[in-house]
């Protein structure tokens, strides 16, 4: 359906008068249209001509004798509806005309205005143009939306299984981590049951995701003295839980200096920047480590930034943190040779202590209000006396209480240590069942190792 010199327009016309007809085709030729034409008169001529001639553009008189241009047009729109359909005619009454379009004519043409027909043959082979470009478009817009389809499909699938798979490793990586914490406590002296241990333990570890930035592990030091550590990875999920891996791994390989906590830390953070500098990753993490020795009745400490133990003090009910503001270190990971100080706090029989992560009283409530460390100290305190399992349960319900619905916005990780009772150096001393020497020593001041000036990483 091209008028251009190259291409010739195929025309339909129904017509019996052979100087109309010549009219006709002296307007068109006039008017520069490359054409070809075929002329019919009756119904079974232009029925069969639509189907072999396929004409791109059908001219028909409205009055014939024994056809006429509203059949034509009625004909047109079953065999070829595609082909526009120009009504010529002598006279035809606005009526007539308004009919004619309704049904689908695509104009008419009088007779006597014979101008107007090169005009409305163009409009009309271009609206065909625009309606076949238009509908083209449609097409490949379909066929695009299809293949897009088919890609998102594809892509979900392929999406779903990744997804699986990363579960999958992530449950996995989940259980490899939970495997790593201790399930069962040292016990003093060594081989007794949990219950007639003179150390208990007690602990709720709760991940933000899958996999935890937090880590505790309990160890024995010797057979007087167990050793508790703990640490906080920077960030969440999988990374902060592959340092965590690493944190065991450096604390199992330095065990040989698990009873001195300073010393502990140093090594753990010399050996940790090294990494770090290899790889030229930027990370940290708070970690502290607590001695316990019952036959000595005290507690060694070191702290690397992380928020200070508390020890309840059963006697008095007095609660002391165990990181005075100037004997915590730097987090691990920062400075390649700091030195850690190790601090030393007297313990009595019954004394209760606390570690824990940051991420059990970072928790907001609905007026984003934090429940902060001092509230978490008094709450330590109101739950104090109790079995520690059943003290780190109940201060844990208190603050998801407070939360109000909200969920823990970091890793939760909170360990009771009770000193059930002391043993002395002494065989058969009145201090093994009692207090004794170790109730006078609880005016003893803190013994502390000063560290060096920092020394920053690589």
């Amino acid at each position: 359906m091209n008028d251009s010199p190259s291409v010739s327009l195929r025309i339909l016309s129904l017509e019996d008068s052979d100087t109309d007809e010549e009219l006709i085709l002296r307007e068109l030729k006039r008017g520069g249209v490359n054409f070809v034409s075929r002329r019919v008169q009756t119904r079974d001529e232009f029925l069969r001509e639509t189907l072999e001639f396929q004409p791109d553009i059908i001219l028909a008189d409205y009055k014939l004798p024994t056809f006429d241009g509203g059949q034509a047009l009625a004909l047109a729109k079953q065999s070829c509806p595609e082909v526009p359909v120009l009504i010529i005619s002598g006279a035809v009454g606005e009526e007539t005309a308004v009919e004619l379009l309704k049904a689908g004519a695509t104009d008419f043409v009088l007779k006597d205005r014979m101008t107007r027909l090169v005009p409305a043959v163009r409009r009309a082979l271009r609206e065909v143009a625009e309606r076949q470009a238009r509908r083209t478009a449609e097409e490949n817009l379909r066929a695009l939306n299809e293949v897009l389809e088919q890609r998102v499909a594809d892509r979900t699938h392929e999406l779903r299984r990744k997804n699986l798979l990363m579960e999958e490793d992530l449950t996995m990586a989940k259980e490899l981590q939970l495997a790593l914490l201790p399930h069962r406590f040292p016990t003093l002296p060594r081989g007794v049951q949990q219950a007639a241990s003179a150390v208990k333990f007690a602990s709720i570890f709760h991940p933000a995701s899958s996999v935890s930035g937090d880590f505790f592990n309990v160890v024995r030091v010797s057979e007087t003295a167990v050793g508790v550590f703990i640490c906080d990875v920077m960030g969440h999920g999988v990374r902060a839980a592959l340092v965590t891996a690493m944190m065991r791994a450096l604390e199992e390989q330095l065990g040989e200096l698990a009873a001195d906590p300073g010393a502990l830390l140093t090594a753990i953070n010399h050996s940790l920047c090294g990494i770090l500098r290899q790889s030229g990753i930027t990370l940290f993490t708070t970690a502290c480590y607590i001695v316990a020795d019952i036959g000595k009745s005290r507690l060694t400490v070191a702290n690397a930034a992380h928020p200070s133990p508390l020890l309840l003090r059963h006697h008095s009910a007095d609660i002391l943190p165990l990181t005075p503001d100037d004997t915590a270190g730097p987090a691990l990971g920062l400075f390649e040779d700091e030195v850690y100080r190790t601090s030393t706090f007297p313990v009595a029989a019954e004394d209760l202590v606390l570690l824990f992560t940051d991420g059990l009283f970072e928790v907001e409530n609905t007026l984003a209000e934090s429940f902060g460390e001092n509230r978490l100290r008094k709450t330590f305190a109101q739950h104090a006396g109790q079995p520690p399992a059943q003290l780190v349960q109940d201060v844990l319900t208190e603050i998801e209480q407070f939360a109000a619905g909200h969920v823990f916005p970091d890793d939760v990780c909170l360990v009771s240590m009770e000193i059930a009772r002391l043993q002395s150096p002494l065989a058969g001393s009145a201090e093994a069942v009692g207090v004794g020497v170790a109730d006078s020593a609880l005016t003893r001041p803190a013994r502390e190792i000063a560290s060096p000036p920092l020394q920053p990483c690589g």
